[in-house]
């Protein structure tokens, strides 16, 4: 029998949180979204992390092997 390791991608919901000097709130919210999509903020800035409602993101109808579908399995040797 083989041996797989299977991993399924998780929804989460948690805050991202950070602190933006800005002149406007919409130029604070495109800061925040700047720094949240150049990944350029620490561990710190995910918070309010609610685990008692994470859901599974996965396709379970697609094929395996499709780009995001939230599914990787590998065989482990």
């Amino acid at each position: 029998m083989k041996k797989y390791r299977v991993s399924l991608a998780l929804k989460i919901p948690s805050n991202f949180e950070v602190e933006i000097k800005a002149n406007t709130k919409r130029r604070a919210l495109e800061r925040a979204l700047e720094k949240y999509q150049d990944g350029k903020f620490d561990e710190d800035a995910v918070n309010n992390i609610d685990w008692s409602n994470m859901e599974l993101d996965i396709y379970e109808n697609g094929r395996i092997n499709d780009i995001g579908n939230g599914i990787s399995i590998e065989e482990i040797k």
